[in-house]
């Protein structure tokens, strides 16, 4: 008897190695992909229809096992064509009570997108139907979390203001009403005084009133936070500067928030486009009941690139990680061996090119210790030769074993979309119940990390330049309203074989071919990325930016004759 027994339990094991093994890698060393099971379902009124701002939170849900649900393209904006803010209003009271949270656009539901909020200038808008929908959202939904954006007015003028002197002059106005703020400096209220009277009355008028309506319209969010109608709240600065009106709101609504009582539920945070991000990683936290608070170490390629205050940013690099190390609801720790991952800030200049190398070292020295860490890679210029990529590539560093790669528009637009994906990614990796839950989590972050190094890197550090200037030799001068049935489709096209001619070459380089390391039950395996394909295309008519749709094979390096497996739609 006693005998029977061992032979069942040394059966059962053997079943089960024997199935896990053709499971996850077949006889030719491939892998099969765990299907995407949702549990949670999130709503998402986005505020706009780009990539960061859209498929950017749809990806990063699916770290979280959770399914973004977005408004139908026909009523969503489309560039300067403003969102159908009305439908936009009645979908997310229909759609609200079979989801598990939403998260919500306040510029969206109100002007119909970002660049609709810009050219609102002077217009009047209809507040009290977007007070009347986050109302009935909450009433006959008591419980649910409901996550608001909005975005403070940048301080360039909008589009309607067509005198380029006025546009000029509004700006310097701007700054310097902020600076006597702090300088009471004479020569600067003297200029001040003389730009008041260059500056056409109108103009002048309807762009402080532009400010002073948007003060009471967060302030009015504010209060719908207070009575618990707004769950949570963040108010983005979209494009700012060190001086400048959009800082006075800032610290005026800093202050209201203090006077209410709101500062545990209300957040001021520089930024925009990457708004969504930040509040689905709290959303995650939140809906997954997971007590998840990331440590976080953060590590600068130079002492001075915390202070360095880069373009349309208002705060130094150090202050916006604070910022968004906050938003998660994260600390930062004094080193790396008490992190949950380490966020790696390389601020390129033209006077520190020397610490590349530095970097990339650095770099190589943790991933191969097995730390997790976010890379975060930008340059003062936007040039690729002060970016570190180039460095860790040159240098075989593993950068598939990055858990995060960002280096998009702004600081803030990078920072935070490399801090959100990083946490849902440490977050999620602590819970992984298994290892088919474990291989999908490896497989949506590698998604994620190849479309940021197509979009972040090749792109925007390169090809863009290069469809720019073949466009414009064409006769095509303005690249920001392209024609739709001609040099958009030939743009498009160049896109996309540029883009997976430098993929290709990426593949064979060893940066790229060092295999992650998986951990399973039955002890390390190794995975690799194969047959590595993108699909580009412009979403608007314009160069600006790009959607991307990475698909590859991960295989354990057993045999070259690998399978496809295509990511989601």
């Amino acid at each position: 008897m006693h005998k029977r027994s061992i032979f069942l339990v040394l059966a059962v094991i053997t079943f089960a190695a024997v199935f896990h093994y053709i499971y996850f890698a077949d006889t030719q060393g491939k892998y099969k992909i765990p299907e995407q099971k949702y549990s949670k379902n999130v709503v998402l009124i986005p505020l706009d229809g780009r990539p960061p701002c859209r498929k950017f939170v749809i990806d990063a849900g699916r770290l979280a096992d959770i399914k973004i649900e977005t408004p139908p393209q026909q009523i969503m904006d489309y560039y300067t064509k403003a969102g159908n803010t009305k439908a936009l209003c009645d979908w997310l009271k229909e759609n609200a009570s079979f989801s598990n949270g939403i998260i919500v656009s306040a510029d969206q539901l109100l002007y119909g997108g970002l660049l609709a909020s810009r050219r609102s200038f002077g217009k009047n808008t209809d507040q009290q139907f977007l007070w009347y929908t986050l109302d009935t959202v909450h009433q006959e939904n008591p419980s649910l979390p409901v996550y608001v954006f909005s975005i403070l007015p940048r301080i360039t003028p909008p589009n309607s203001v067509d005198s380029a002197d006025d546009i000029k002059n509004l700006i310097k106005y701007s700054r310097l009403t902020d600076k006597i703020i702090f300088s009471h400096n004479k020569k600067d209220i003297n200029e001040l005084d003389k730009l008041q009277r260059k500056i056409s009355k109108k103009y002048l008028a309807q762009y402080v009133d532009l400010y002073n309506k948007n003060l009471l319209l967060n302030k009015r969010l504010v209060d719908l936070a207070k009575q618990g109608i707004i769950t949570k709240l963040v108010i983005g600065q979209d494009d700012g500067e060190k001086y400048g009106i959009p800082n006075i709101e800032r610290r005026k609504l800093k202050t209201y928030i203090k006077q209410t009582g709101t500062e545990n539920n209300v957040i001021i945070t520089h930024g925009a486009d990457e708004v969504a991000m930040s509040l689905l990683f709290n959303m995650a936290e939140t809906i997954r009941r997971e007590n998840y608070h990331p440590r976080i170490f953060a590590a600068y390629n130079a002492p001075q690139s915390e202070d360095i205050i880069l373009p349309y940013m208002a705060a130094d690099v150090k202050k916006i990680v604070e910022e968004k190390v906050s938003l998660a609801g994260g600390t930062i720790v004094t080193s790396p061996e008490n992190a949950d991952f380490i966020l790696y800030l390389h601020i390129g200049t033209k006077k520190n090119l020397s610490t590349r190398y530095f970097d990339a070292m650095r770099i190589k020295k943790w991933l191969s210790e097995g730390k997790k860490v976010a890379l975060v890679d930008l340059s003062k210029n936007f040039r690729a030769d002060e970016t570190v990529f180039p460095i860790l590539l040159s240098n075989d560093v593993p950068v598939n074993q990055l858990i995060a790669y960002s280096g998009w528009n702004t600081a803030s637009n990078s920072i935070g979309t490399a801090v959100a994906q990083a946490g849902l990614y440490t977050m999620m990796g602590k819970y992984a119940l298994n290892d088919n839950d474990k291989l999908r989590l490896i497989y949506d972050n590698l998604t994620i990390l190849y479309d940021h190094f197509v979009e972040d890197y090749f792109y925007l550090k390169g090809t863009l330049y290069a469809v720019n200037t073949v466009l414009r030799k064409a006769g095509i001068n303005n690249v920001n309203d392209l024609d739709m049935d001609n040099s958009y489709l030939w743009a498009n096209y160049m896109l996309e074989k540029s883009l997976q001619r430098q993929i290709d070459k990426f593949a064979y380089c060893e940066a790229s071919r060092e295999p992650i390391k998986f951990k399973t039950a039955y002890g390390i395996k190794n995975i690799y990325l194969r047959n590595i394909k993108i699909k580009a295309f412009f979403p608007w008519p314009r160069t600006f930016e790009i959607n991307t749709d990475v698909k590859f094979t991960m295989d354990s390096g057993q045999s070259r004759n690998i399978m496809h497996n295509s990511k989601d739609d």
